[in-house]
């Protein structure tokens, strides 16, 4: 292989390294993805396995001695960030020794979370069992908030903009009228 296409091979390398949210030591610790339901019903097999999941914040619990996470678990896309929550399989219950501040981890927050399994539960809700993935947290990675732009028929980029309005420069200083 010739010196260029070395090159052209590293900086591939270390463009798809860089995509992702989990520091490297973590992702190689980690066991390949595998479905939730299977972690769910084999948790016993996989306790201590070191995982990386995400999902959307549902609850903050603060205890004496501990933080607890409750989110609804998505698949994971580019980057490791989560999907869309419509394809959930379960929740997961996220446990870290520590404080969780719940004014920053809102619900709805998008969260990608490593962490060895610690067991799994199935919580009866009205006449529904829900599947709950039980992990003590070694990383978090908190998403930044999506804003969504509204559309502004007045500032369009393609055709005429403000600026080009007799009444913003006055009948002497248009640039249409030097």
């Amino acid at each position: 292989m010739s010196s260029r296409h070395a090159a052209i091979a590293l900086f591939f390398l270390v463009g798809l390294a860089g995509c992702a949210v989990m520091p490297p030591e973590v992702m190689q610790d980690a066991i390949s993805e595998r479905p939730l339901q299977t972690l769910i019903r084999d948790a016993a097999a996989y306790r201590g396995e070191t995982v990386v999941v995400g999902g959307y914040v549902v609850e903050v619990a603060n205890e004496a001695d501990h933080s607890r996470i409750i989110a609804v678990q998505t698949e994971l896309g580019s980057n490791q960030k989560p999907k869309s929550r419509d394809l959930s399989q379960g929740r997961l219950v996220i446990r870290h020794q520590g404080f969780i501040d719940p004014e920053v981890y809102q619900k709805d927050r998008k969260i990608t979370v490593a962490g060895k399994i610690i067991g799994s539960s199935q919580t009866e809700s009205g006449k529904f069992a829900f599947p709950y993935l039980h992990i003590e947290m070694t990383h978090i990675y908190l998403w930044p908030e999506e804003r969504v732009v509204p559309y502004d028929p007045y500032w369009n980029y393609g055709g005429p903009a403000y600026f080009d309005y007799p009444w913003f420069w006055g009948p002497y200083h248009h640039p249409y009228w030097w």
